[in-house]
């Protein structure tokens, strides 16, 4: 992806087999911050998914999976293909003394910094973001939107004098949502209009929003109706948004590989 495009749409952020402990430590808090954040919860899923992901930042948490040496030939191996060079990797470790740590460090590539797990307070989601942002993270889109259009399940709608109002949700961000709406309801819309309990039905969660609808376009058969949740709407509303968008971005990294698509290296044994 050319530099132009990064500042624009910000750049997927992968944690490899981090700790549970690091979810709610780091990771829950950088999706709150609006970074777009993914788990590989298995080393040999790594080289496939960033394949298809290769201008990403990835951090690799250091676990007992592999040895010091096992992880570092793991990471020494990006190298070796071409489709890699935009990937920008970084290290969380526990503590590794200083011997070893030189050792393990040794010709590898980190420009997203070495990050020791085990930092006091807020220092290690400081730190971690201090490098997301240096190498462009987030670019100048402010919010991490997913896709709806193939969710079963995935409508807002509300009731006014008795009659009632569903749109299909086309993508939904932690501020709002854009829609469609047929145009045989194109009357019951307008801009500025201001809609309160609405109910946002996605899988099995029902979420109640405000809204306030700041766009309507034709688009074909349908309209198309950008829709922005208004400050009233509960804090806890708009964390069960960030939770589904959160799953629903995952699965669609998880779902893009295959069991044969796994890499069977060995890294201990190379």
């Amino acid at each position: 992806m050319a530099e132009g495009d990064k500042s624009v749409f910000g750049r997927k952020v992968f944690f490899i087999m981090p700790e549970i402990s690091l979810e709610s430590q780091l990771l829950d808090r950088l999706r709150l911050m609006e970074y777009e954040v993914y788990v590989i919860d298995d080393y040999h899923k790594a080289k496939p998914i960033l394949r298809k992901n290769p201008d990403s930042i990835c951090y690799v948490c250091i676990n007992d999976k592999l040895t010091l040496q096992g992880w570092h030939k793991f990471m020494k191996s990006f190298e070796d293909e071409s489709v890699f060079s935009p990937l920008d990797m970084g290290i969380i470790s526990p503590h590794i003394s200083e011997d070893k740590r030189e050792s393990f460090l040794s010709e590898l590539q980190y420009d997203a910094g070495f990050i020791f797990q085990n930092q006091i307070g807020d220092n290690l989601l400081h730190e971690v973001i201090r490098n997301l942002d240096r190498l462009a993270a987030k670019g100048i889109r402010k919010y991490v939107r997913a896709n709806c259009l193939s969710e079963p399940q995935a409508d807002l709608l509300w009731i006014k004098d008795n009659r009632m109002f569903k749109l299909k949700i086309i993508d939904i961000s932690s501020v709002g949502i854009a829609a469609k709406l047929s145009n045989s309801q194109a009357n019951s819309v307008y801009i500025n209009q201001i809609v309160e309990a609405c109910t946002l039905n996605i899988r099995t969660d029902q979420i109640l929003v405000d809204i306030k609808i700041t766009a309507i376009k034709t688009a074909g058969d349908f309209l198309l109706v950008v829709i922005m949740f208004n400050s009233t709407t509960p804090a806890d509303s708009i964390n069960k948004i960030r939770r589904y968008i959160a799953a629903n971005l995952q699965e669609s990294i998880d779902s893009s590989i295959k069991p044969a698509d796994y890499d069977k290296s060995d890294y201990d044994e190379l």
